[in-house]
């Protein structure tokens, strides 16, 4: 297996790959889900700073699951005729990534 150098221009090419697919689902749900919750506070007087609080955890809550979810999508991806690969390194032993 060849392995590649990894270059700014590459590396730019994957980012953005990853950056507009995670802002393309996400910015429509989180817009849709806090309008449904502004409308549902309003009609029940939930006071602002709760709604405030709500929204913005519900809002980073789908950014982080989209962000991995176009990760997952980008990891599948083809750039080039080239694809991003998960190798298992050969010697075990000193390997610094922990589970």
């Amino acid at each position: 297996m060849e392995e590649l150098t990894v270059t700014w221009t590459k590396a730019i090419r994957i980012w953005w790959s990853w950056f507009w697919r995670s802002m393309a689902y996400t910015l429509p749900v989180a817009f849709l889900f806090g309008f449904i919750v502004g409308i549902s506070g309003q009609a029940t007087n939930i006071d602002a700073t709760t709604m405030a609080f709500i929204t913005q955890l519900s809002g980073g809550l789908i950014g982080v699951f989209f962000a991995i979810f176009a990760l997952k999508r980008v990891l599948a991806k083809s750039f080039n005729g080239y694809r991003i690969a998960l190798v298992k390194k050969t010697d075990v032993s000193t390997s610094t990534v922990e589970a």
